[in-house]
């Protein structure tokens, strides 16, 4: 079958009924088609089997397939005469996408997709940037993490006459580790969620009130505006780990168990947004959270679609006041987040996995065995009832004291799990979240580093100024990247001792419970010295 070879860098466990495939790392898949739409390509595994992969996760192995470069052989070689690559630029766009509020939740999600699009005659693109395309040029496959981020563009150095005003800063409180600089946390409360309904009934929705701490005043959203404001984060921060929303559902979303479920999780959501110093307080979340005006809404996002800091504009706006990282630093660095990133995952997952057996031994087998102890010592108290010693009376009581406790016990067991496992999983999922993020940041990275060598190792005549250039706007996407990763290590070192912390006091808790009834039942019988 024709096609491109590439290697699967991580685990995607597809679901086949949606026409995904499913791989694992270092498989080795035949691309079939490398524009799929939205992110993805369409490929063929080993064992013949067809579906879609994200494009962020394979590694093109041939020569010449996804990422091509230009080099100074090929300018060279084409008479001395300047390249034309009229066949190659890639000129990423993206119109700005409005929705009403007569549209539906799927179809807003449609028109927010990333509609990206190719111009191949863009005669401006070329003259403007053909001195530095000699060495180093755009990539071919436009839906890689890299080239969408708009990384690209600022390591070219097409954005570098952008106006962006205010800047975000990069410092070394420890004189190591690569900081944001930002101001307070807001923490947000979601209550009241409210069913709504439009067209006379013939649609409804849910909406939820939101009441940031830092105004105490409270807006009105729904999910779609929440999606918006997702996939808005999304492209102005480009090597963010931005923590994906609670999914869509399409049957049930009225039932008062999912709204509330839902609406602590959009809450929870919300306050990890809060907790970043660079995202709390930019202009899209300013909007999301004050803005009450329906005309003021559409006007605000009106700008945060067509944002120049978004994309290759945001690492314009990055200002490291410490010394940059030097290149192999950085790499280092970002590889080894890389391996780490990975580890949590499987580590994750196995707790996850583990929890859910806990669970189901707590709530089914342990469980059972308590209300069998139960069941057997209220037998036994009541056949002993029946014998004919009077003075046998307290130890019959007891042992039917016995039977409740084993009976209290095993409700316990069966409660349990609500209180540690359940919340801790919670917790564990949505750190499970954050870590698909992880490969589109790592590509931004790893596509910046590898564009840079292309550079370096090209025969070409180098302006020594361009170098410097090209040099200085690798290393403050690095610098962003990792300034990121150390907000991400920050986040995880308290999230998890809070996490494990909570898990053992609540199984201390338990554990001092049951042994209380234990100890209770033992009282009720008397001193073996009395008993004859």
């Amino acid at each position: 079958m024709s096609g491109w070879s590439a290697r699967v860098l991580y685990d995607f466990e597809g679901e086949t009924q949606n026409a995904e495939l499913v791989v694992y790392e270092n498989d080795v898949i035949t691309v079939v088609n490398q524009d799929a739409g939205d992110g993805w390509v369409e490929a063929v595994n080993t064992q013949g089997q067809q579906g879609l992969v994200p494009a962020a996760y394979i590694e093109y192995i041939d020569e010449g397939t996804g990422v091509q470069y230009e080099t100074m052989d090929n300018y060279n070689h084409q008479n001395n005469q300047q390249a034309d690559y009229s066949g190659t630029d890639v000129t990423i766009s993206q119109p700005n996408q409005e929705w009403s509020e007569e549209e539906s939740d799927d179809n807003v999600s449609a028109m927010q997709s990333k509609n990206l699009s190719v111009d191949y005659n863009d005669e401006d693109s070329r003259s403007t940037h053909s001195i530095r395309s000699n060495t180093i040029k755009k990539s071919m496959n436009r839906f890689t993490p890299y080239v969408k981020s708009g990384a690209e563009d600022f390591i070219l150095g097409k954005d570098s006459d952008l106006n962006v005003g205010s800047t975000i800063t990069i410092t070394t409180p420890n004189n190591i580790d690569l900081v944001w600089v930002g101001a307070e946390q807001i923490t947000c409360v979601i209550t009241e969620p409210i069913k709504r309904q439009k067209f006379k009934g013939m649609k409804s929705f849910m909406s939820y009130h939101i009441t940031p701490q830092t105004t105490n005043l409270t807006v009105e959203r729904r999910y779609k505006q929440f999606d918006w404001f997702h996939d808005r984060l999304g492209e102005k921060f480009p090597c963010f780990i931005i923590p994906p929303l609670p999914e869509k559902v399409i049957a049930g979303k009225f039932q008062d168990e999912f709204v509330e479920q839902r609406r602590e999780k959009l809450q929870q959501w919300l306050n990890r947004i809060g907790r970043h110093p660079v995202i709390a307080h930019c202009n899209v979340t300013n909007h999301f959270l004050t803005c009450s005006d329906d005309k003021q809404w559409k006007n605000g996002k009106r700008e945060a679609e067509s944002d120049p800091t978004a994309r290759s504009g945001f690492f314009l706006t990055v200002n490291c006041e410490a010394s940059l990282p030097e290149p192999l630093a950085s790499e280092s660095y970002v590889s080894s987040f890389q391996t780490f990133s990975k580890k949590m995952e499987s580590n994750l997952d196995r707790m996850v996995r583990q929890n859910d057996d806990y669970t189901s031994k707590m709530m089914g087998s342990i469980k059972s065995m308590y209300s069998k102890y139960a069941q057997l010592f209220k037998e036994m108290g009541e056949v002993f009832d029946t014998g004919p010693l009077n003075d046998s009376k307290n130890v019959n009581v007891a042992i039917l004291g016995t039977g409740r406790c084993f009976q209290d016990i095993s409700d316990l067991f069966d409660a349990q799990p609500r209180a540690d496992a359940h919340v801790m999983s919670e917790a564990v999922r949505e750190y499970q979240g954050m870590l698909t993020s992880v490969p589109d940041m790592l590509h931004v990275h790893k596509g910046a580093a590898q564009k840079v060598k292309e550079f370096s190792k090209s025969d070409a005549d180098k302006d020594p100024e361009e170098e410097q250039k090209v040099m200085r706007r690798y290393s403050t996407i690095s610098a962003a990247v990792m300034a990121e990763i150390n907000h991400f290590h920050r986040e995880r070192n308290i999230d998890f001792n809070i996490i494990n912390r909570n898990f053992l006091q609540t199984q201390l808790s338990f554990y001092r419970n049951v042994c209380s009834k234990l100890e209770h039942a033992l009282s009720q019988y008397p001193d073996p010295s009395t008993v004859h």
